[in-house]
């Protein structure tokens, strides 16, 4: 699933964490391995926008079984030091 970004999602999101979601999607004998981003402000928020999400990728599969591997909030603790002098953009 390709990411997209639309400015007005960005706005609304900006009290909301992000979820990072890894999981399975099996259709018919194929199998597809999904990782999400997903904003949202409690788990269950998640769980609903992944549905959405599903509904708008396989809306013309029949059957879809999905297995979530994990949803975790998303944690950004970076020491900017530890990387002065190394990475340069």
């Amino acid at each position: 699933m390709e990411p997209t970004h639309d400015a007005t999602e960005e706005s609304s999101h900006r009290g909301s964490k992000a979820w990072m979601v890894e999981y399975t999607v099996q259709v018919d004998e194929e199998s597809h391995r999904h990782l999400s981003m997903i904003h949202a402000d409690e788990v269950t928020d998640v769980q609903h926008q992944l549905l959405r999400e599903l509904r708008k990728e396989y809306n013309t599969s029949e059957r879809v079984d999905v297995t979530v591997h994990r949803i975790e909030p998303v944690t950004t603790n970076t020491d900017a030091l530890y990387f002065e002098g190394i990475y340069a953009p």
